[in-house]
């Protein structure tokens, strides 16, 4: 089950594996069952499944059957995903924006998608879409690398910044860097339309999702607007680069 996705089998003592094993062919008695209780049943001592359940990220017993009761996911469930595209995520102008936006990248000389950690990840897949379209793109997904350095001498760039929140430090540090300069645009695809990062953005493509995450601090907020916004975007662009029928 996903709460046991950080931990190496092989790292397990005996007596974890026990419990591990306990655990995983009993998940539906777990949300009611006390920790004397597991440990009775796996056969080895409270202790020893307190230490387990830590190994695992969880603070206290609670957190993790908290956990434990939320991650059996139902069909239904995972269906109401779909209501991520729904319309009423998006503002009512969403066309016009990705029209206006279209417009800019069809004469840039360079496209670049930035993004950090899972928007990261997006950034790569939205450079190699632009890519295929014939843009000279990259994905940047570290911080620090020197793009204003590697762009000098050129103009009219793109500066595309995806970040679900819109308030990543180093993201808004990026960011005030391309605003300073009067050879790029910057465009942001954000979750977030009264952020930071899209205050700072000379275009904003923004959508609303809900925020996710998993032991507090680990974010797993879907991207699946993200990737709707890049795909309509690259479908706007290509509207302008093929032939209209006379």
């Amino acid at each position: 089950m996903s709460f046991f996705g950080n931990i190496d089998f092989n790292e397990l003592t005996e007596t974890e594996r026990y419990i591990y094993d306990f655990m995983t062919s009993n998940s539906n008695k777990i949300p009611y069952m006390r920790v004397r209780e597991i440990a009775d049943e796996s056969h080895t001592s409270a202790s020893s499944v307190m230490r387990f359940i830590r190994k695992l990220g969880y603070e206290s017993f609670t957190d993790f059957r908290s956990h434990y009761q939320t991650s059996k996911v139902e069909l239904n469930d995972l269906l109401d995903g779909l209501n991520i595209l729904n319309k009423d995520n998006f503002p009512t102008d969403l066309a016009a924006k990705l029209r206006q936006v279209a417009v800019i990248i069809r004469d840039c000389e360079n496209l670049v998608f930035v993004g950090i950690g899972s928007s990261g990840a997006i950034c790569e897949y939205a450079a190699r879409r632009f890519a295929l379209l014939g843009y000279n793109t990259y994905p940047m997904t570290d911080p620090t690398y020197p793009i204003f350095a590697k762009l000098r001498n050129t103009s009219n760039n793109v500066a595309i910044m995806l970040s679900v929140s819109g308030a990543t430090t180093e993201l808004l540090e990026l960011a005030n860097g391309f605003k300073n300069k009067r050879d790029f645009t910057t465009v942001a695809i954000t979750g977030a339309a009264e952020s930071t990062l899209a205050k700072m953005s000379e275009h904003v493509l923004s959508y609303r999702v809900e925020r996710r995450t998993l032991h507090r601090y680990e974010d797993i907020t879907s991207q699946i607007p993200s990737i709707f916004l890049i795909e309509s975007l690259s479908e706007a662009v290509l509207q302008f680069e093929e032939p209209q029928p006379e």
